[in-house]
């Protein structure tokens, strides 16, 4: 028999054991039961990674929804740290092959983390050469990465992404919040030793793929502006250049062209000066080509006819300061004076008006405010208060001097003149869509004011035709249209001296056709270009080009 003492030991023992079991069984059933969500959350998280994925930008299109941006499938390649046996030598050879530094990919290999990117967006190339690697712990996912099909065609006007198509530049930019998609959550599962389980890759949250954007630029168009613009960039060696075509009544923008200009795919090995889209954000004296604002502005003020007679001599003294001409005019009328091009004559015109009255006037026509077209960095140029001016500004500007206008802003200014005095917004995106190609949104054109009545309008369009016929722009001439237009030979203004340079210049034509019902407007500038540099030899022949290639292409009839 067991004594009293063992008796109590073992009574002692079973409870014990029976206040245990109790205490596991209670373990269990907190466990299993109550706290059940918490411990399944936390087993989800120890073999589930998640991260997001954008959704698809959306593309860009011309007028005709011809696509100018689209959107392509690439790898990008991610690790999974745990599973690298050596970290090392798989850095030595990522790193050679993607041409990253071998201490940055070491660096994440060695991470204790469960997913890692290596390199987004590789070319095909990379992704042969790490694939033949057969590296454990080394996978791709498939992203979406922005592609410029035409390359350097209306580069500077698309701009372009970053690595997480973020918009950068240009269109891309300016259209961010419209074109980026809405990212989705990505759900990678792995197992205990941190490897991927097959197949095991899925979207957790569907992506939303971004607008789409459809412009006003015509693709054929474009590519003709452009061509016509490269041969005189090259031609000149000129620093820069731009050429715009435009559609008066409306204001919708056909063709930017810009020199120097890069190819978006790989904007990263361009210098980024070449990114600018000069037509807006770069500022230029005008040159002659503003005389069409000060002889407007004269006939609507009512200062000067017609048939009023002016004598160039060859120079004009006006408050002590002596203006020169290329060539002593000698008598002439106000049509003479624009067709020539005479500085004597169109100071003599200026200085009629009220110093406040040309200032009004030249704000009316848009100089010196932003366009507010829809593309990012446009400059508002520099027109000086008239309280400001010197005793020789109302001249200086008078023919284009004193003064820095946008390209942009003077193709909108002598549309005005084009479509009979009305000041339009310049229009560069007709339409956006989305996903489905439906419309979200439609931009329609949008005047902004009367600058001159009609009269004053035909009355310029008939000055600017005999430019040229048989004045300084004949080089601008067409054989079955009328055209209008004008030339300008800008002196830069040289800041070291305080004086206009006697060796750079900016040479420039602009003009509309057919003249008595204008369809195009067009805007040729080059910055210094080298050797000849008068914008009736350098820059009107340029819209000759344009002009003749595009008006069939519209099937403008010609003149009859």
């Amino acid at each position: 028999m067991l004594s009293k003492e063992k008796k109590e030991r073992l009574t002692f023992l079973f409870i014990l054991f029976i206040i245990f079991y109790f205490l596991l069984i209670y373990r269990l059933y907190n466990i299993q039961v109550i706290q059940s969500n918490k411990f399944e959350e936390i087993a989800q998280q120890e073999h589930l990674t998640s991260f997001s994925i954008e959704g698809e930008r959306g593309n860009i299109y011309d007028r005709n929804l011809k696509k100018l941006v689209v959107n392509v499938d690439v790898q990008s390649l991610f690790a999974i740290p745990p599973k690298i046996k050596n970290p090392q030598e798989a850095a030595l050879k990522i790193s050679l092959i993607l041409n990253l530094e071998t201490k940055e990919v070491l660096d994440k290999l060695n991470q204790k983390r469960p997913f890692v990117w290596i390199k987004r967006k590789l070319n095909e190339t990379e992704v042969e050469e790490i694939k033949k690697l057969n590296l454990e712990g080394l996978d791709f996912l498939k992203e979406s990465k922005r592609f410029y099909p035409q390359k350097y065609l209306a580069s500077n006007l698309m701009g372009f992404v970053g690595i997480d198509n973020q918009g950068l530049e240009g269109l891309e930019s300016f259209f961010d919040q419209e074109l980026k998609g809405l990212p989705g959550l990505v759900v990678l599962e792995r197992d205990a030793s941190g490897g991927e389980i097959p197949l095991s890759i899925k979207e957790l949250n569907t992506h939303r793929d971004g607008n789409s954007i459809v412009l006003t630029i015509d693709e054929v168009i474009q590519y003709i502006t452009e061509e016509a613009l490269d041969k005189a960039f090259q031609k000149y060696k000129a620093k820069a250049g731009v050429a715009i075509v435009v559609e008066p009544k409306t204001g919708e923008v056909l063709a930017i062209a810009v020199r120097p200009s890069y190819d978006p795919n790989y904007f990263n090995k361009y210098a980024l000066d070449s990114w600018k889209d000069l037509a807006i954000t770069n500022t230029y004296e005008p040159g002659s080509t503003f005389k069409i604002v000060t002889i407007a502005t004269a006939l609507e003020e009512g200062v000067v006819k017609l048939d009023d007679q002016f004598y160039c001599k060859g120079w004009i003294n006006y408050n002590g300061h002596i203006f020169h001409d290329i060539h002593q005019h000698g008598s002439q009328n106000l049509t003479d004076i624009v067709k020539n091009s005479c500085n004597v004559g169109i100071i003599q015109v200026g200085i009629r008006l009220e110093k406040k009255v040309f200032e009004t006037s030249i704000r009316r026509f848009g100089f010196g405010t932003l366009t507010e077209i829809n593309l990012p960095g446009e400059a508002n140029g520099l027109i000086r208060s008239s309280k400001d001016w010197s005793k020789i500004s109302l001249a200086s500007i008078s023919i284009g001097q004193e003064i820095s206008i946008t390209p942009i802003q003077l193709i909108m200014a002598v549309s005005a003149i084009a479509n009979r005095g009305t000041l339009m917004k310049p229009l560069i995106v007709k339409e956006i869509l989305d996903s489905n190609q439906n419309s979200v949104k439609v931009f329609k054109p949008k005047p902004v004011r009367q600058v001159v009545s009609v009269e004053t309008a035909l009355t310029m369009t008939k000055i600017l035709e005999q430019v040229v016929i048989n004045g300084t722009g004949m080089e601008a001439k067409l054989d079955e249209y009328q055209v209008a237009g004008k030339t300008g030979t800008g002196q830069i203004f040289d800041f070291a001296t305080g004086k206009y340079s006697n060796s750079a210049y900016t040479s420039l034509f602009v003009g509309y056709v057919p003249a008595e019902n204008p369809k195009i407007s067009i805007l040729i500038l080059l910055d210094q270009p080298k050797g000849s540099y008068y914008g009736g030899t350098v820059a009107a022949p340029v819209f000759k080009e344009i002009a003749s290639k595009v008006l069939p292409y519209l099937s403008i009839p010609p003149n009859q």
